[in-house]
């Protein structure tokens, strides 16, 4: 075992070593996402504090983790211990062994937080939950009532030993001794306990909880070291503490908190005077990578959405999502005409393969090959995703996507569904079909692994729970999300498809239909395109008259607008919407619909 292969110096005395190995050991492994995720990670982040602290996710758990380092101190093993009056006590081989805390953040609409404790269920349901967890350091009061482990790393100053353990309580209950009251009147009869007089008011399976992360550190040491750890588990107890409503906390004699541990360790043991280990022939909660040959693959997600149902929109929300956690992501954009106003909007968010002048579900099919060639020569990156047109077949995509699966390996179908053009007439009978019931917009449901509800604050309530309740009876293994302006939770996002990553994504499960109720292409449908391009400035009025014509559907471009300048121009249910672009060309507007004219 060489330390020096994670942390490429001798260790020095700065009190902060152990934090040095911790950094080197995680980030390290992050240098290469692909391998990073087949290891088991989804996302580490290093706080901006002045405490060492980190905030992670890993596969397999639906938390956020945050890590604090504590401190440190030298320590002799108790492999070498040797008496003090020895002479070998001089040159007796120390170690350093430093501490970190754990903390565990559930969602906040986890029903795991059900048995936290109480000032955790009250933080978590506040404004700001899941930003303030970005930005955790691990000292705001706030946050005490989420840690619930320890983390220790011993490092050997020799370089010739490492050894990770965690310990945490096998289940983290702490006694309330005059209970807690739902009101200010405890002593009154009729006093309604949020928790009885000592009851828990907390019950967490904090050792549980934390052995994700714990195998994906190992595992991690494990692919660093090139060795195999050696992994034992221990057991202690302690007393259990309650507290009392004046403040005081004592400990319970009567009650126990077991304590439980696991090590991993790489060389000669370094292990405290004391500590009865029980040997283990293998890591638990260990994280299965899926097989070789595609571990190295990229995955590829298709984005798909009826036309100005706001895909672009969400994808840039995504994008900044996903790139702040430097999970960096390309994008292929397939339009309907030669106007890429598509790829014009997300100029600088990341790098953009654009395929135009047909759908990728049909005439453009034999393109994606070369497209998805260039865009990975370009930019080798953990997963890229594929923006349809609107007027695409997801089915169709990827029965495409079967033929390129030595290049990308297939991921989500997410169909971002528009609740202005959905909710129809709002004097639906019940169980009358809606608009999402027919032709493209029904293909694009039914094929959906996530359904993103956008423009959710543009109907009222009523309509939006009537619209899910509809598409989930048209597509119920799919994740629904409401959304304004593309935006999501996208840890949830996140959630789901670590949930499913072992599964078959609905996606991916063939469908056959009986001909009369199969669905149908965009040219089937009728559907066409058209450019207009303008040599001079165009007068608003025009421009409405031009969109008023029947059977359009959908208009985007960039123009000039008498008394605005360079504008681009989105179109979509009714919608108009003009947004100035100076620093943009003219490249005419798109115009898509039924009617032949167009």
């Amino acid at each position: 075992m060489k330390l020096e292969h994670i942390l490429p110096r001798a260790l020095g005395d700065s009190h902060s070593e152990c934090a040095s190995i911790f950094t080197s050991l995680v980030m390290g492994a992050h240098f290469e996402r692909s391998r990073a995720r087949s290891l088991g990670w989804r996302g580490v982040r290093p706080s901006a504090s002045e405490h060492p602290a980190w905030t992670c996710r890993v596969a397999g758990s639906g938390l956020v983790f945050g890590i604090r380092f504590d401190g440190e101190e030298r320590c002799v093993a108790a492999s070498h211990a040797v008496s003090p009056d020895s002479d070998q006590a001089a040159s007796a081989p120390h170690c350093l062994r430093g501490y970190f805390s754990l903390y565990a953040f559930p969602p906040a609409d986890s029903p795991l937080l059900d048995s936290f404790p109480l000032a955790a269920l009250q933080r978590a349901l506040s404004p700001g939950y899941e930003d303030a967890i970005r930005e955790f350091s691990g000292g705001e009061p706030a946050f005490q009532a989420f840690r619930m482990g320890q983390l220790r790393l011993d490092a050997s100053f020799a370089g010739d030993a490492l050894a990770l353990t965690l310990e945490a309580p096998a289940r983290h209950r702490v006694l309330a001794a005059d209970g807690i009251a739902a009101d200010a009147r405890a002593d009154a009869p009729e006093t309604v306990w949020l928790v009885a007089p000592g009851a828990p008011e907390c019950d967490v399976p904090a050792f549980r909880l934390f052995m994700r992360l714990f195998a994906v550190l190992a595992a991690t040491a494990e692919q660093r070291l090139d060795e195999k750890a050696a992994v034992s588990r221990g057991l202690s107890s302690m007393p259990r503490m309650c507290f009392h409503r004046d403040g005081r906390m004592e400990n319970c004699p009567e009650e126990k908190e077991f304590l439980m541990n696991c090590t991993a360790s790489f060389g000669p043991s370094l292990a405290p005077a004391g500590e009865a280990l029980t040997p283990l022939r293998s890591l638990p909660a260990r994280y299965r990578t899926e097989e070789p040959e595609r571990r190295s693959l990229p995955v590829l997600h298709v984005l798909t959405g009826f036309l100005g149902a706001g895909k672009t929109t969400f994808l840039r929300r995504w994008l900044d999502f996903l790139h702040g956690r430097e999970r960096y992501t390309g994008v292929i954009q397939n339009e309907f005409g030669k106007v890429a106003l598509d790829a014009a909007l997300m100029k600088g968010d990341t790098v953009v393969e654009a395929l135009d002048e047909g759908c990728v579900c049909c005439s453009l099919a034999d393109s994606l090959r070369p497209g998805l060639e260039r865009i990975i020569a370009a930019m080798p990156a953990e997963q890229f995703v594929l923006e349809t047109t609107g007027l695409a077949n997801p089915a169709n995509v990827m029965e495409a996507l079967n033929g390129l699966r030595d290049l990308v390996a297939p991921g989500l179908v997410i169909t971002v569904a528009d609740a202005l053009d959905l909710r129809g007439d709002t004097g639906l009978s019940p169980g009358a079909p809606g608009p999402e019931n027919a032709g493209i917009r029904r293909a694009q449901i039914r094929k959906a692994d996530v359904i993103i509800v956008n423009k959710s604050d543009m109907v009222s309530p009523a309509e939006l729970e009537a619209l899910i309740s509809r598409l989930r009876a048209l597509n119920g293994k799919a994740l629904v999300l409401p959304a304004r302006y593309g935006n999501i939770p996208f840890a949830k996002l996140d959630a789901w498809l670590d949930a499913h990553s072992e599964a078959r994504l609905p996606s991916h499960v063939p469908h056959i239909l009986p001909m009369e109720q199969r669905d149908v292409t965009h040219a089937e449908e009728g559907y066409s395109a058209r450019i207009v391009t303008f040599e001079e400035p165009v007068s608003l009025e025009t421009l409405k008259r031009l969109i008023a014509r029947p059977g359009l559907c959908r208009a985007k471009g960039i123009i000039p607008i008498e008394g605005k300048g360079i504008c681009i121009v989105q179109y979509a249910a009714a919608r108009l919407e003009i947004t100035p672009a100076p620093g943009e060309i003219p490249a005419g507007l798109t115009l898509i619909g039924t009617n032949p004219a167009i």
